[in-house]
């Protein structure tokens, strides 16, 4: 996968506006842009990269769907697709739980000297994921769209329906709670 640089507002607007218009190029050309980061946004979230890839064309498939409805707000494209991709991973949830093979994740791993430090930091990973899941959905989604994303806390806001204030408050609970997580695991 390419990662393709964001787009400018006016150009995302235009671009927008063409595809609410029906204009497929136009939707094409926001998919191509932001494809990779609702991919790792939603892979984060499900760890598993078959689910990721499947819920990371559902949530295009209906912003597409969606897209007559979408109204243009000041805050990005983007944004909003973060909003659908968070409601397609709670659908996802709901329907399933997940389940991982370990033959699945060591066929994963590079067969060379490399091997222990690359399992160490998907162990560290996993860690951190597995932490991340205790806290509350919406504390997931701020730390997921601000360190994993690097959206802006206006971009955030827009996307979940809050203030920017009320998001940094959310980010830093949500801060302290991982690190209460994360240590309380070390100790056992």
């Amino acid at each position: 996968m390419s990662s393709n640089p964001p787009v400018e507002t006016e150009q995302e607007a235009s671009l927008v506006e063409r595809a609410i218009n029906g204009e497929v190029a136009a939707f094409t050309e926001l998919y191509d842009c932001y494809h990779d980061r609702i991919y790792r946004h939603v892979f984060y979230r499900v760890a598993r990269s078959e689910d990721a890839e499947d819920l990371t064309q559902q949530v295009f498939l209906r912003a597409w769907r969606a897209l007559g409805r979408y109204r243009q707000t000041g805050s990005p494209f983007v944004a909003w697709l973060f909003t659908i991709a968070h409601n397609e991973i709670v659908s996802f949830y709901r329907r399933q739980r997940p389940t991982s093979s370990l033959d699945d994740e060591v066929g994963d791993w590079p067969s060379d000297e490399r091997l222990e430090g690359v399992a160490e930091v998907r162990l560290e990973h996993e860690r951190v994921r597995r932490a991340m899941t205790r806290l509350k959905p919406e504390q997931q989604q701020v730390l997921s769209m601000r360190f994993l994303e690097s959206l802006e806390y206006r971009d955030i806001a827009a996307a979940l329906g809050k203030s920017e204030g009320n998001v940094r408050v959310m980010q830093h609970r949500a801060i302290e709670r991982l690190r209460q997580i994360l240590e309380e695991g070390a100790r056992a």
